[in-house]
């Protein structure tokens, strides 16, 4: 039942995202006045931004209700194998702090958005970059050094 479910979920927002990705794609063009002169930009710019942050939205809370759901299942029978993910949980929540206060402010101009110009959306967008590249650098240095190690 709950995989139906799930995957009545999964086919709903991948609909969702096609017509979106649709009315970006196809739909129409303005004219949008920029230093370098007229330039056509897509009228749905905002509309697959927002759609965007809505999807993220939606896996950040998955993912942290099925985390603790786990964390909550695992202490209750063996207290002593919560201490890894917490250590883990404790230095991704230190990166994401570091990369929040370190975060640029500096406005960006993306023909067709007009989307929020407040600081707090570029520092939070900078994070997001920052924290995605971070990790990713870590995991591909995890991935190939446990190689490496498997094979010395």
């Amino acid at each position: 039942m709950n995989n139906k479910i799930a995957s009545i979920v999964l086919i709903a927002l991948m609909a969702i995202t096609l017509v979106v990705c649709g009315f970006f794609y196809l739909g129409p063009n303005e004219s949008v006045p920029t230093t370098a002169g007229d330039t056509d930009a897509p009228v749905y710019t905002s509309m697959i931004i927002s759609w965007a942050y809505v999807l993220i939205i939606i896996a950040a809370i998955a993912t942290l209700a099925f985390a603790i759901l786990v964390f909550i299942s695992k202490a209750s029978y063996n207290p002593k194998s919560v201490i890894v993910p917490l250590i883990t949980t404790v230095v991704l929540g230190v990166l994401l702090l570091a990369t929040y206060f370190g975060a640029d402010t500096t406005p960006i101009s993306i023909i067709g958005y007009e989307g929020s110009h407040e600081p707090s959306i570029y520092r939070l967008t900078n994070m997001c970059i920052t924290s995605a590249v971070v990790l990713a650098a870590v995991a591909m240095f995890v991935t190939l050094f446990g190689f490496l190690a498997k094979k010395f």
